[in-house]
């Protein structure tokens, strides 16, 4: 199936190994958060001028959720940094230097990862840094940021509100020194809004974590369904908080309400333990669509259940749309070494540092500020695709959305078909309307 601005793609040509990624950059000179970041953010620090030296390696810092229930995001971003390192030492390194990364855990709060975080450019003086895995972490992380004035690529955590410059929303926290590579919650939810068109579906639930990620989510479907003209009534929602073990209530709640369909953005163990007690209350047999909102992120738990085949599901990168070279050598690759297909934190792991090489490389230099500024509108392709940061430093990458089929020559789930929707400024700012949510882009 094909629309007027996405890609259904053969998902399963194979592809002899090529070059996996390519980089430029586009003259596009600093944006308003240089406004927004003068006051109060001048603090001088050790790690502000970077870890390596010029005889050295290159010294990166990552922060992942490493221990709990979404301890397999971090295990598969640990995976695309280890590939990552591999490649770009085999090949001469970053200018001529190897590069290392120091991965800590956030334990997905914010007060530990803005200590690690602190830890890696105070005592470790790391040259750049990238990761989060959590919205709400995110949230709590940027500031630090600006104040610590090192450049951070997040690759998973998907708040708008990270990319949105302090002062255009009561929560934005964007600033001149956070970037993201992956799809953020307002491009991924307009792929869920796209998607709730072509349904037969007029009353809506959700059921989503209890913090940032679950309430935003189900506020920027509403604000697409309406600025989208989609006929959906909003009938229920449920926020069971992180880690739940009995999902019962929630689920008899959702239940009783019999929408038509229901919007979930749960994650990690916490969307596996949910399938197996909706599958056992009938709920896939009562509710007619179930869109997981990146259900798709990683493989899961062998204790914990699987994406039911036939719903619909996201995700931030998929490993065989688009159909390039650079995508194609990249999952056989990464499956020849690891057994599995990459997922979308492994890959945003893997071009973090992909992007930190073409970033110094470029500026012939570790100085933080180099950095930001050549990151700033840089241009890049790698497996997810071609795309560019923006003026609030977020990649413009698609949203991705399909249907959840299992593949047996792969072993895994995979989305067949799989729409790209573009989700570029104008696209989300038009399908948000009158809402004053940010676009984040």
């Amino acid at each position: 199936m094909v629309t007027e601005d996405s890609d259904t793609e053969n998902k399963y040509k194979r592809a002899d190994a090529a070059e996996t990624s390519s980089e430029r950059r586009a003259p596009v000179g600093r944006r308003r958060f240089l406004q927004a970041a003068g006051a109060g953010t001048a603090v001088a620090l050790a790690g502000c001028s970077g870890g390596g030296g010029d005889g050295g390696p290159v010294t990166l810092g990552a922060a992942y959720i490493l221990s709990g229930f979404a301890s397999l995001y971090g295990e598969e971003a640990e995976r695309g940094i280890e590939f990552a390192v591999s490649e770009i030492n085999d090949n001469g390194g970053i200018d001529g230097r190897d590069v290392e990364v120091l991965v800590r855990d956030t334990e997905a709060s914010g007060d530990t990862a803005i200590q690690q975080i602190r830890s890696l450019v105070q005592e470790d003086n790391v040259d750049g840094l990238f990761g989060l895995d959590s919205s709400g972490v995110a949230q709590a992380v940027a500031p630090q940021i600006s104040q610590l004035q090192m450049p951070f690529m997040i690759t998973h955590a998907a708040t708008p509100f990270v990319t949105s410059p302090q002062g255009e929303h009561e929560d934005s926290v964007g600033n001149e020194y956070v970037f993201r590579d992956s799809n953020s919650l307002a491009q991924d939810v307009y792929g869920a809004a796209r998607t709730a068109q072509e349904l037969d579906a007029t009353e809506w639930a959700t059921i989503g974590p209890d913090y940032a990620f679950g309430y935003e989510t189900w506020d920027y479907f509403q604000a697409y369904c309406d600025g989208l003209g989609v006929e959906a009534e909003f009938t229920a929602e449920q926020f069971p908080a992180l880690a739940t073990s009995d999902y019962t209530p929630f689920i008899s709640s959702i239940l009783d309400a019999d929408p038509d369909a229901v919007l979930t953005p749960l994650w990690g163990a916490d969307l596996t333990t949910f399938i197996g007690q909706a599958e056992s209350a009938g709920w896939f047999d009562q509710i007619d669509h179930t869109l997981f909102s990146v259900g798709m992120g990683t493989d899961l738990p062998s204790d914990g259940s699987p994406l039911p085949e036939g719903e619909y599901a996201s995700t931030r990168y998929d490993p065989f749309v688009p159909d390039t070279e650079a995508n194609n050598s990249f999952r056989e690759a990464y499956y020849e070494e690891y057994g599995s297909l990459p997922t979308y934190n492994a890959e945003g792991a893997y071009r973090a540092l992909h992007l930190y090489k073409e970033a110094i490389e470029s500026a012939g230099s570790t100085e933080p500020d180099a950095l930001v500024d050549e990151f700033t509108g840089m241009e890049h392709s790698g497996p997810v695709g071609e795309y560019q940061f923006t003026e609030t430093n977020q990649a413009t990458v698609s949203s991705i959305w399909g249907t959840v089929t299992y593949d047996e020559e792969w072993e895994s789930n995979v989305l067949d078909p799989v729409n790209r929707y573009e989700a570029g400024p104008d696209v989300l700012s038009d399908a948000l309307g009158d809402s004053d949510l940010p676009t984040g882009i």
